[in-house]
């Protein structure tokens, strides 16, 4: 493998954890706007809320796409690109527990904008 495409790899490689951690982060929002917005009665909490929403939903698609789609060079080329000699096979069990708890963050992140999208149906019927 060339350095441009090590190169390449490496780049989608650490895009990936960014990817992850906006994920992440972007299901912390949505709990805590959840919990904020829950009781919003002003026209312009409404609008705030629904302008939020709309731009973390964003932001939450836009990363789980890269997220899924930068998965796959980094599945192909972990050996290869990331594999570490001295860690041996333990890194797979804590790469295992890395999924598990991101699993668990994509899940409850999934939970909050469930809840929120049912408030925007809810809230965009009140305003018309």
């Amino acid at each position: 493998m060339g350095t441009p495409l090590k190169i390449l790899i490496t780049v989608i490689n650490y895009s990936h954890d960014i990817a992850t951690a906006m994920l992440g982060i972007t299901s912390i929002c949505m709990y805590f706007i959840y919990r904020y917005y829950r009781n919003a009665e002003t026209p312009e909490s409404i609008r705030s809320f629904l302008l939020l929403y709309s731009r973390l939903t964003r932001l939450a698609i836009v990363s789980l796409i890269w997220l899924l789609l930068a998965g796959v060079p980094r599945v192909i080329f972990y050996r290869e690109m990331e594999w570490s000699v001295q860690a041996g096979s333990v890194q797979i069990y804590a790469i295992g527990i890395k999924h598990l708890f991101m699993f668990f963050l994509v899940g409850t992140g999934v939970l909050h904008w469930r809840r929120l999208s049912s408030k925007v149906r809810e809230l965009k019927r009140g305003l018309q």
